[in-house]
């Protein structure tokens, strides 16, 4: 199943991001796709009962939402807001009832990315299919601050202020929809949301046909799985890279700034990893913490070092965020 999942990705990413004309059917679809997008309303038209923050995309797949989450949960936090963090909880089993995330949760049951920013920013993390009911727990529990991750086309979820994050590596491909090309929703929808950010991998000259302000995803220290060493990644090269998430030429290219050495293993976005499909690498492996949470509970890998990213934030975006915080008021 998974070689399957991971021959539809490639396919799909060759269309929709190296100029490859998609077929006459696949057309078709995204304006049916199109008319069935077209955006609804909150269910009862009411408003949240506190600031409610939305990080999203209109693209499929990862454009860095998750560390922008982290990064705004933390500032937030150390300014004396009380955060909780909702997910669907992609990659675990969508509980449809609202679900706490504790540390030591199994994300497969979870999902890997609301046990990372559990972890990461010791934030409150509710997890449920239906995102207004994981709100309505996190207001419950205390939380002052909602961020939720992901939802930007989750209409049934009341939002007071909304984030668009954009990968400035792919941009937004082809710029036709869903199945033809990457977009969830129109470009219009852009014109909508209170910020746009672009996701950049290093430095780089600034994309002058994107929208937004950009930010740096930077990367921390390097630590060995399971016992959280700090190791010295230069000593260990050539390694094997492993990841599975939606863009791994992003993480292959912030080891390429880093000038280390390494053979390349990616795998589908929210992949289930076993360890027969590790075990026979040379190592050692270097991951991502999103995909570290899920190898942690495997046996007889090689060892594993993991390699944390954060996104380093506008001073503007911050203090846009921080202002609409204070100044919420219920409609």
């Amino acid at each position: 199943m998974g070689r399957i999942r991971d021959g539809i990705e490639r396919y799909f990413n060759r269309v929709w991001y190296d100029d490859r004309q998609p077929g006459l059917g696949w057309r078709a679809l995204s304006g049916l796709y199109g008319l069935a997008a077209r955006e609804g309303t909150d269910e009862d038209g009411q408003g949240p009962p506190g600031p409610v923050i939305v990080v999203g995309n209109i693209t499929v797949g990862g454009g860095g939402k998750t560390p922008v989450v982290a990064a705004l949960a933390t500032a937030l936090v150390d300014d004396g807001w009380r955060v909780a963090i909702i997910s669907r909880g992609y990659g675990g089993q969508s509980p449809s009832q609202p679900l706490r995330v504790q540390a030591g949760d199994n994300p497969h049951v979870c999902g890997d990315e609301p046990l990372l920013l559990a972890r990461s920013t010791g934030c409150p993390v509710w997890v449920c299919r239906k995102r207004k009911l994981a709100m309505q727990a996190a207001f419950d529990a205390g939380a002052e601050v909602v961020m939720s991750d992901d939802g930007l086309q989750h209409t049934a979820l009341p939002r007071s202020f909304e984030i668009c994050v954009i990968d400035e590596s792919r941009g937004f491909g082809n710029g036709r929809l869903l199945p033809a090309g990457p977009l969830r929703q129109p470009l219009e929808r852009l014109e909508r949301v209170d910020l746009v950010l672009r996701k950049r991998t290093g430095p780089s000259s600034e994309r002058t046909d994107l929208p937004g302000m950009a930010f740096v995803i930077e990367p921390g220290k390097v630590y060995r799985l399971g016992d959280h060493q700090p190791v010295d990644l230069e000593s260990r090269q050539p390694f094997d890279a492993v990841c599975g998430i939606a863009n791994p030429d992003s993480f292959f290219a912030t080891l390429t700034l880093l000038g280390l050495r390494f053979r390349r293993h990616a795998f589908p976005d929210h992949h289930a990893f076993r360890a027969s499909e590790l075990a026979g690498l040379d190592g050692p492996l270097v991951v991502t913490e999103k995909d570290a949470v899920k190898l942690e509970g495997l046996v007889g890998l090689p060892e594993t070092l993991v390699l944390p990213i954060g996104a380093r934030l506008p001073a503007a975006v911050l203090e846009a965020v921080k202002r609409h915080v204070g100044e919420f008021q219920k409609p």
